[in-house]
């Protein structure tokens, strides 16, 4: 058995009897709705086809069509929404990887986390000349109500394309992730 003391107090082990002392003590615990258990909640999709960026500064939906696990059922694959079913905290991240049409030109790429159509979290990605892979991420833990519409958009000031997600090259991830605390 391992004893701790601060150091400035004598050491002296506590000894407890496993006696009662003959009063009863109860204990309750209150999880959630009652039962002791916490909903559990998360989902993760894919971006399963390209997607043209043909407007610059024009927003567009990032559509993650292929859904790879839904606990919860809390995603629309359809819409590429997630819509929380309880209120509470959760961790949101969207990662979007684009392909500029013109590789001479510098460009500017933003993803944004909306929720009810309000972006709440954004990531700004500037690049150069060059043929170079551009992975935005954007992250945040958000308080969500139930019935809340969560979506990722992404703007770009050149034209180009979302690329699919791809299971053979990591540099090339489009994917949608979500999870309740």
């Amino acid at each position: 058995m391992k004893y701790y003391q601060y150091k400035s107090e004598d050491y002296e082990p506590m000894h407890h009897d496993s006696k009662k002392d003959g009063k009863d003590i109860n204990i309750i615990v209150k999880c959630g709705d009652g039962n002791g258990e916490q909903e559990l909640a998360a989902f993760r999709a894919v971006n399963n086809a390209l997607q043209r960026v043909d407007v610059p500064d024009e927003f567009y939906k990032v559509l993650f069509q292929e859904e790879q696990f839904d606990i919860g059922g809390i995603y629309n694959a359809n819409t590429s929404t997630f819509v929380p079913r309880e209120d509470g905290v959760y961790y949101v991240a969207g990662t979007v990887t684009f392909f500029p049409d013109n590789t001479e030109d510098p460009y500017r790429v933003r993803v944004e986390i909306r929720v009810n159509g309000v972006s709440v979290a954004a990531d700004n990605d500037y690049w150069g000349e060059g043929f170079l892979v551009n992975a935005i991420n954007v992250a945040t833990i958000l308080q969500l109500e139930a019935g809340d519409l969560v979506e990722i958009f992404l703007t770009s000031t050149t034209p180009g394309v979302i690329e699919q997600n791809s299971t053979e090259q990591q540099v090339y991830s489009t994917r949608f992730e979500a999870s309740k605390f």
